[in-house]
């Protein structure tokens, strides 16, 4: 009996292996399409309920009435701050001599 050489082996093998890597390419390839597919869908539904739950939540009364209101109670705050810091300058002698020597200057300027 005659020994089978290195290269006579290896090429036997791989003719052997060539049909398995064949029939793992076409379950890997409709696997592909499959798992696209499911990805495909996934992507879609996600973004339908995402669409839809921001719609929900921007048409919702109790969300528009706490934005409102919170809304409301900036400006009020706002307001109120900014109240306070113009009676501090306007109650502060420095600013009050300025103020007139600006109207001073601005009166005179018009003449």
């Amino acid at each position: 009996m005659k020994k089978d050489e290195m290269g006579d082996i290896f090429l036997r093998h791989l003719i052997m292996a060539i049909p398995w890597g064949i029939i793992f390419l076409v379950v890997l390839f409709i696997a592909s399409i499959c798992i696209k597919q499911q990805v495909k869908e996934g992507i879609q539904y996600t973004v339908r309920t995402a669409v839809y739950e921001t719609a929900n939540l921007a048409f919702n009364p109790r969300v528009i009435d706490g934005v409102k209101q919170n809304v409301k109670e900036g400006i009020e705050f706002i307001a109120k701050t900014a109240q306070n810091e113009l009676k501090k300058l306007i109650s502060d002698p420095q600013i009050k001599q300025d103020v007139k020597e600006a109207l001073e200057y601005g009166g005179q300027k018009l003449q």
